[in-house]
This record gives C-alpha cells, sequence and structure tokens, in this order.
C-alpha cells in the first residue's frame, strides 16, 4: 500500500519525465516532500491572506497554498510551465500570470500581500529591492534564496558577512531563518545549499534618515572600502578634518571599519553630512 510520501514524491518527479530545465531562467524545482511540508508551515498562511508566488514553477506549493488562503496570484516567466499548471491545477482560486516579475506591474495590485517564492540565484537581489520598494502593497516575503545570501541578509555588525546588503534589507525589514535547504532537495541539483527565511517588512523604515539616498550612498562608499577606516573609506564625501569633527560629535571611533557600525551609526553620519551641507547652502 503506497504511502502519503510515496504519492507526494511521484507528484514531484513525474513532470521531469517530459519537461527540462532551462539553465538560463535559473530552474530548479522542489521535489522534496519534507522541505514542502516545512516551507508551507513556515509560511504562517490564514484563510484571508492573498498571496503573490514568484516562480510556480510546477507548482510543487502553488494549490497547497491556494487551499490555506483567499486568493493566489502565480507568476511564471516561463510559458511552457505556465501551460503545464494550467492543465494541472484544479483550484478556483489561483490566477496564473505569465510575466517577468521585475517587468510586471505591480501597481495594477492591491491590499497588502504576501509573496512567497523560490527565487532564481541569478536575479535574487533584483526581486527583493523591487518588492521591499513597493511595501504599500507587500507586507512580508517568505522565500527561498541561495544559502550564503540568506547569511548576509541576517548577518549583523562585526561579522565578515555583514555588508551593504545586509543594511539594505534590514533598514526595510525583519529577517528570520526559518530552513537550510540541502541542494539536493531540488532538480536539477544546485551547486550550493538554500535556505528559507521570513522578511517582515517595516510599516515605516527601522531608523530615521533625513535623506534616504545619502544614507545608501555613504553605506556603499564604506563597504566599497571595507579594509579601511571609517574615515579614510568616506574620504571622497569630505575631508577628513571634516569627517573626523562629525565622528567626534555623534561619538564614532575613526578607526572603525564599515562592517563595525550599524544602521544607527550610518543614519548619525548621514543626518549630520546632511545638516552641514544643507548649512554650507544657506539653509
Amino acid at each position: 500500500m503506497k504511502t502519503q510520501k510515496d504519492r507526494e514524491q511521484k507528484f514531484y518527479t513525474k513532470p521531469f519525465a517530459s519537461f527540462t530545465a532551462k539553465k538560463q531562467l535559473g530552474q530548479n524545482f522542489l521535489v522534496d516532500p519534507n522541505i514542502k511540508r516545512k516551507i508551507i508551515a513556515g509560511c504562517e498562511l490564514k484563510k484571508e491572506d492573498v498571496v503573490l508566488e514568484i516562480g510556480a514553477g510546477l507548482g510543487a506549493l502553488t494549490e497547497e497554498i491556494a487551499g490555506q488562503v483567499k486568493h493566489v496570484f502565480a507568476i511564471e516567466t516561463d510559458w511552457q510551465l505556465l501551460e503545464t499548471l494550467r492543465s494541472r491545477i484544479r483550484a478556483s482560486n489561483i490566477t496564473l500570470i505569465n510575466a517577468d516579475f521585475l517587468s510586471y506591474p505591480l501597481d495594477s495590485l492591491s491590499g497588502k500581500i504576501k509573496v512567497i517564492g523560490n527565487l532564481p540565484y541569478y536575479i535574487t537581489t533584483p526581486i527583493i529591492e523591487k518588492v521591499l520598494q513597493h511595501s504599500h502593497i507587500f507586507n512580508s516575503l517568505y522565500i527561498t534564496v541561495q544559502y550564503e545570501l540568506a547569511m548576509r541578509m541576517l548577518a549583523k555588525p562585526n561579522t565578515k558577512e555583514f555588508g551593504s546588503f545586509s543594511c539594505f534589507i534590514q533598514y526595510f525589514a525583519d529577517v528570520q531563518k526559518i530552513v537550510k535547504i540541502k541542494s539536493t532537495a531540488f532538480r536539477p541539483i544546485p551547486k550550493v545549499d538554500s535556505c528559507f527565511i521570513k522578511l517582515v517588512i517595516h510599516p515605516k523604515p527601522a531608523i530615521k534618515v533625513s535623506d534616504e539616498k545619502l544614507f545608501f550612498f555613504v553605506i556603499h562608499q564604506a563597504f566599497q572600502q571595507r579594509r579601511k577606516n571609517i574615515l579614510n573609506a568616506l574620504n571622497a564625501l569630505e575631508d577628513k578634518v571634516t569627517l573626523a569633527e562629525i565622528f567626534n560629535k555623534i561619538n564614532l571611533k575613526g578607526s572603525l571599519r564599515a562592517e563595525n557600525l550599524s544602521l544607527e551609526d550610518f543614519a548619525s553620519i548621514t543626518n549630520q553630512l546632511k545638516a552641514l551641507r544643507r548649512n554650507r547652502a544657506g539653509g
């Protein structure tokens, strides 16, 4: 007698008999039923949820999600995959969309939407950036990403993983690791392990800055030369004497490196620089 696990395993492996993954699209399909269960449980699905699934693939998660939420918008850029999904999916609360997420007009969506997806490694960062920059539409992300990238997103100051991307993510959202996923959970098997993580988007950014564009430019400059101390790394923004005065005012040692600074430290530097430039401009 076949067990539930046997039936699930057959469901996940059968589609590969007639479909070849496209390397140029970064296609790696989830085939491990146990990981699927952990992902579904980690998504904290509720009946009132509206979900945007990025990269529906062969539907490993799609119908399972649909059975627990109000509606699922499933985006898939590969039209062949989409036709496979269309022929197999029976749930009435799923809208299939053949589109590239990065060019898809998000303003066509409304309300607060939960994002779920197994993101292609080669475009993970721009996908996350696009979601975070539309916080009026999205409230959370439950995504599978490359393990190394997940560690950078979770990284805290004073660690080698902490960098400009860590700052960007943590400015907009709280990040939580849910489960590490071995490469063997996917077909084709990728060269690296993955990680399923949760991002809860802040209604407002984590800290207050007077100039967001300048804030991220300061962070970029600091980490672009991360082996230098912060006084030397930011020398392109102001002369060292002025920078030393700013650091002294906010009780920050110029001998520290970018990885030793917190978001609050970068915000303080930005606010001081903004005030200095405003005064120079006469207002």
